[in-house]
């Protein structure tokens, strides 16, 4: 798959970032608690997951697959829980925008941590000092969206 498509892939996928705050934030508004609203995300996940599952016809993997996973794999299943209760939670507090940003500007700071240690089989990437700028940047502009 050619760059472009992928670079474009990516964005329309960060562009669903903040869509996605906003309607958790309306859901757990509308039903009154993060918890309860992060039970019917993923509940709702779980339903059109299930239901790609099936159109794509995906085979599920064996016992002996699930068995060979590393435990940390399976973290992201929490990290997923703990991020839509803090959306929730965050986002009629703060609005998409501060939240977005500061969510954003978390993700690249802890991003290029991983990226430089080369973490969990990812590929090795150091940290450069134009790219600790760029986050700083990143961390500058969230600070404006939040406090101009």
């Amino acid at each position: 798959m050619g760059q472009m498509i992928l670079i474009t892939m990516a964005l329309a996928t960060g562009a669903m970032v903040p869509l996605q705050l906003a309607f958790n934030g309306q859901l757990g508004t509308a039903l009154k608690g993060p918890v309860a609203a992060s039970f019917f995300v993923f509940l709702t996940g779980v339903l059109a997951t299930g239901l790609v599952l099936l159109v794509a016809r995906t085979p599920l993997p064996d016992m002996a697959t699930m068995k060979a996973v590393p435990v940390s794999a399976w973290v992201g299943g929490i990290i997923a829980t703990l991020y839509i209760l803090a959306v929730v939670y965050l986002v009629p507090k703060l609005g998409v925008g501060s939240a977005t940003v500061l969510i954003i500007a978390g993700q690249l700071v802890t991003a290029l941590v991983l990226d430089h240690l080369g973490a969990f089989g990812t590929a090795q990437a150091s940290i450069t000092w134009l790219k600790a700028g760029g986050a700083g940047l990143v961390l500058a502009g969230a600070a404006l969206v939040k406090f101009a």
